[in-house]
């Protein structure tokens, strides 16, 4: 991996629910290596992250817990050449985030790679 060709995609997560990014193209995986997140609720927040084909259900990678307002999470803390990737999105799927009281805004790094 090299990080200086790593994607960015930037999401304001909602309670609703929220695809942010673009699709994953056919024939495609999304790797991605870096998540950072913020809760812009005034009180305790979950963010469930994951990915969603069209207006199918989502799949939930992980949930990630904030305890107050503006309390960021970050992983990991340093992004090294030969880090692995922490969640991998399969071709035709959107990054997918919902939380379960107010805003999260979510932050990742990734590649697209066969």
């Amino acid at each position: 991996m090299d990080k200086r060709a790593l994607y960015s995609a930037l999401g304001t997560i909602t309670a609703a629910g929220v695809s942010f990014g673009s699709a994953v193209p056919a024939n495609m995986r999304r790797y991605i290596y870096k998540i950072k997140t913020a809760n812009q609720f005034a009180g305790p927040n979950q963010l469930q992250i994951g990915h969603r084909t069209g207006v199918g259900v989502p799949v939930v990678l992980d949930r990630i817990e904030h305890a107050t307002q503006y309390e960021m999470w970050n992983d990991p803390d340093e992004l090294e050449e030969d880090s692995a990737p922490i969640y991998i999105i399969p071709a035709g799927a959107t990054p997918y985030g919902i939380t379960n009281n107010g805003n999260c805004l979510c932050y990742i790094l990734y590649e697209d790679s066969e």
